[in-house]
């Protein structure tokens, strides 16, 4: 269920509601890509002046997420009737980072070197190793 600040703007009643949202996956995809929408929306201004202001009419999410790095199973979650379980683990190799506010800031990312297995942050023209506890 979508919050107050996250209203869903309805073209019958025109007005801004609660609404359920809900995504299903059907088939497995050989790649998975997850998108986090990390940003919480307040007021009804414009999009324009929520992407580029800077955060006027918004905000970051900063909550920590936790996610496995290998062995991510969705066998549970495919709605097809033929699965091969086999498709549906995925184990993570990147992850894209965003520091800043809303409007403005700076990207970097994790990967996981396939040959190595070793993981690296990428930072512009700076390429570093990561060194962890596992």
């Amino acid at each position: 269920m979508l919050d107050e600040d996250n209203k869903w703007y309805c073209n019958k009643c025109k007005d801004h509601v609660r609404a359920k949202k809900q995504m299903d996956i059907f088939r497995a995809p050989p790649i998975l890509i997850i998108n986090l929408k990390r940003f919480k929306q307040s007021g009804q201004s414009s999009r324009y002046w929520n992407s580029y202001s800077g955060g006027g009419y918004g905000s970051k999410i900063d909550s920590v997420v936790n996610f496995p790095l290998d062995g991510f199973d969705l066998n549970n979650l495919i709605l097809s009737k033929i699965k091969d379980s086999k498709e549906t683990i995925y184990d993570l190799y990147a992850v894209s980072n965003h520091y800043g506010n809303m409007g403005f800031g700076h990207y970097t990312a994790f990967a996981r070197n396939p040959i190595n297995g070793k993981w690296y942050e990428f930072d512009d023209s700076r390429v570093q190793e990561l060194k962890y506890d596992s």
